[in-house]
């Protein structure tokens, strides 16, 4: 369970990052094309999903933490052996 939810959370983490930049891209591309109204509707559109999605994302890294928060922490702290053979 917990190796699934740091792969989880590397993941959602990667998908943030991807969400963040389309959002900032569209934001400059739409400065741009304020001319053309189709072109910026397909802008807006795109910058509108890539916000919602980016918070969604984010929501579920931070279930993910909470997660790994609430299993580890009635977790034993290892034992160090290396000096038992000696």
């Amino acid at each position: 369970m917990i190796g699934f939810l740091f792969t989880a959370a590397g993941f959602l983490n990667l998908l943030f990052y991807i969400f963040a930049i389309g959002f900032v891209i569209s934001l400059i591309i739409e400065q741009f094309v304020k001319d053309n109204e189709r072109d910026l509707y397909i802008v807006q559109t795109n910058r509108k999903y890539c916000w919602r999605q980016a918070w969604i994302v984010n929501i579920y890294w931070f279930a993910c933490n909470v997660g790994l928060y609430f299993i580890s922490r009635n977790m034993q702290s290892p034992v160090d052996t290396f000096w038992d053979g000696m």
